[in-house]
């Protein structure tokens, strides 16, 4: 072959090559400018972010249905809080009764969450963030978050049962005593002495169950209160008892010792509450202490709840369609 002809053959063969060089420059080239949303391993859809999406919408209802349980649960806290504060205990019971109820049913529906939210696959692995987006990821702490914040909140509800109930049962007792003892006191204005001693002996026995229940209540509440007024009426039961006994002795000779058991009950009845004000009293002691902080417990937990949903459902930016790092 003739030298010019091949040179010339030499020539097209390099210049082909390089077109063909040229030509996957540029296609590098557009492949590296081409934005992250477009393709590449940058953009790639996460395989784990819809099925767990969808398990985290479901654990967003049950958490919204778990808020409503708290926020009634508060209710009941705050009707059997006041219903003490009024002396009214059969509202308190009522209420307590249906707070019981309900608080054994958020135990349970907390249990159930927090297993659906374990059961979400790839969270908690090593290689979580290859399956799932940081906001997908994000939105699962959240919701741990909104559930942690039930926490204790049978123990709150437990510490304003006992002390609600015990202090029902206490205004029962004293009321009971207070009434006891008005019917001994009539016994003795017609000189039915030993009839008298047997009510007033009854009365005692209702002074003595209510020390036990004051036993529950100072665990969680402060009972100075409680303890005056035991002690109070306890002094009169005894000043009125030895009355009655001193009179029955002699009958209407005015002995000293006669004398001196009328001083000893005007004594102990000048110290006395002169009407059942008194239970008032005690049950706003009772409110103000360990049923008080347990009502606030339970509306932190609410409000904390009711937040930490919030912020699981609101999308972060990354979650945004169309967000990207691009201009």
């Amino acid at each position: 072959m003739p030298r010019p002809v091949r040179t010339a053959l030499t020539t097209l063969a390099w210049l082909a090559i390089v077109v063909v060089i040229a030509l996957g420059a540029a296609g590098i080239v557009t492949g590296m400018d081409r934005a992250p949303s477009e393709s590449g391993p940058a953009a790639a859809t996460f395989d784990g972010d819809p099925e767990v999406t969808a398990r985290l919408d479901t654990v967003s209802a049950d958490l919204s249905d778990l808020d409503d349980q708290v926020d009634a649960l508060g209710m009941h806290a705050r009707n059997a809080l006041a219903a003490l504060n009024g002396a009214d205990p059969d509202t308190a019971e009522t209420e307590i009764a249906a707070g019981d109820t309900l608080v054994g049913d958020i135990v349970r529906r907390t249990a159930a969450i927090r297993s659906k939210l374990a059961a979400v696959p790839f969270v908690g692995t090593a290689d979580a963030g290859l399956h799932l987006s940081s906001g997908v990821l994000d939105r699962h702490a959240a919701l741990e978050a909104a559930l942690a914040a039930t926490d204790g909140l049978d123990g709150a509800w437990a510490r304003l049962s006992i002390s609600a109930i015990a202090a029902s049962k206490t205004s029962q007792l004293l009321a009971a005593h207070d009434q006891l003892m008005g019917q001994a006191a009539d016994k003795g204005r017609i000189a039915m002495y030993a009839d008298a001693d047997k009510l007033i002996a009854q009365a005692g026995a209702q002074l003595t169950t209510a020390k036990s229940v004051r036993d529950d209540l100072a665990k969680t509440v402060d009972v100075t209160v409680l303890d005056e007024w035991i002690r109070r009426n306890e002094n009169y039961d005894t000043a009125l008892r030895n009355l009655y006994k001193a009179i029955a002795k002699v009958g209407r000779t005015v002995t000293p010792a006669v004398r001196n058991a009328v001083k000893a009950e005007k004594a102990a009845r000048s110290q006395l509450p002169p009407d059942n004000k008194a239970l008032v009293v005690i049950m706003a002691d009772i409110g103000r202490g360990g049923m008080n902080q347990a009502v606030i417990g339970i509306e932190e937990a609410r409000a904390t709840l009711s937040d930490a949903i919030d912020k699981a459902d609101t999308p972060t930016p990354s979650d945004s369609p169309g967000a990207s790092d691009s201009p």
